[in-house]
């Protein structure tokens, strides 16, 4: 039995994993998703002249969306999420680690070992740091996409979608399914290109980095991560057509039938515009959150976040095994409205 010195030890080594810069949850991504919300309260409100405090302080944290039981149950799901993922969901997970030793393994085995490693430099690193992010962000919009078109995988999917308000902790809200197949997909990708670098250049590529976090990932983070589940609209303007901005993955939540099925891409708006499913929205469109003909309404506690996705599942392969057609259903096809999300300062 551990003593009270190795559970004190445990909490914090979990506590410090996720106030370090490789969680989106980092301080500094938050103050500067702060800073960016100031900027758009400011320039709305500076020439009305009721610009104030409690007026931001309102603007970022309106009562009508934190104190939403969508979002209450955000809060609760996320805190017993975090509890299981350690012991019950991370060991599914297919690590960068793992996928990196296995690529150098076939590596070798279909070429052998090379007789020396390539000459290693500023732009050899620079080059793989874009490459791991590139191939990262497009498993994850592989993924993303399967979660959307199959119907298996949209019932687990819904769990996220099911969320009829947006706030930062929404992007925890995902079942433990999706996490799998998420991660999974991104760290065979991540571990391929790390993997295929350790093998040309040997040990000799560290990577380009800011405070210990993949240089590109940290930029992104810090470009506003935490408005993307929020109802504050923040477009990149031209850069829109290049990088998922707050305001497209917002959009991307909306149930509108012009936003349905649309901006799948995590980092990148590039793979949605290869694939036909980029929406840039134009100004503050009114995003209608929820599921279709009210299913949201049916995951309204913590079980069945967890369970529901297994029943509805169980039940579409009892119609199937039953003669009738299980029919494939994904967010494109869902029309009716529900929450109103955004909020004007």
């Amino acid at each position: 039995m551990p003593d009270l010195a190795d559970i004190l030890e445990r909490i914090w080594d979990s506590l410090a994993r996720v106030a370090a810069p490789r969680s989106n949850l980092y301080w500094l991504y938050f103050l500067s998703a702060a800073g960016m919300a100031f900027v758009i309260y400011w320039l709305r409100r500076y020439d009305k002249g009721d610009a104030s405090v409690r007026g931001f302080f309102n603007f970022c944290f309106p009562g009508r969306i934190y104190a939403h039981p969508s979002a209450r149950l955000d809060f609760k799901y996320v805190a017993i999420n975090a509890v299981l993922y350690g012991g019950l969901i991370a060991p599914l997970v297919l690590t960068s680690a793992a996928a990196a030793h296995g690529t150098v393994a076939v590596m070798v085995g279909l070429f052998g070992v090379p007789s020396a490693p390539l000459p290693a430099g500023v732009w050899a690193d620079l080059g793989m740091t874009i490459a791991a992010v590139v191939a990262a962000d497009l498993a994850f919009f592989a993924a993303h996409y399967l979660e959307h078109r199959v119907a298996f995988l949209w019932e687990f999917h819904k769990v996220h979608h099911a969320s009829e308000v947006l706030q930062p902790l929404t992007l925890y809200r995902v079942h433990p399914v999706d996490t799998v197949l998420d991660a999974t997909f991104m760290g065979a990708a991540t571990g391929g290109v790390l993997g295929l670098a350790a093998y040309l250049f040997g040990d000799a590529l560290e990577g380009v980095t800011i405070l210990g976090t993949n240089a590109a990932v940290f930029l992104f983070n810090f470009g506003g991560v935490h408005l993307r589940h929020s109802h504050v609209p923040l477009s990149y303007g031209y850069l829109d057509r290049i990088l998922m901005s707050p305001s497209m993955h917002q959009a991307h939540h909306s149930c509108a039938p012009e936003h349905l099925g649309k901006n799948i891409g995590g980092m990148l708006s590039t793979w949605d515009r290869l694939a036909g499913t980029i929406y840039i929205p134009h100004g503050d469109e009114e995003l209608i959150l929820g599921l279709a003909g009210g299913e949201h309404r049916d995951y309204d506690s913590v079980a069945d976040l967890y369970l529901l996705p297994f029943a509805k599942n169980a039940r579409r392969l009892r119609r199937h095994l039953g003669g009738g057609r299980a029919p494939d259903v994904g967010p494109e096809q869902d029309s009716a409205p529900a929450v109103q999300q955004r909020t004007r300062p």
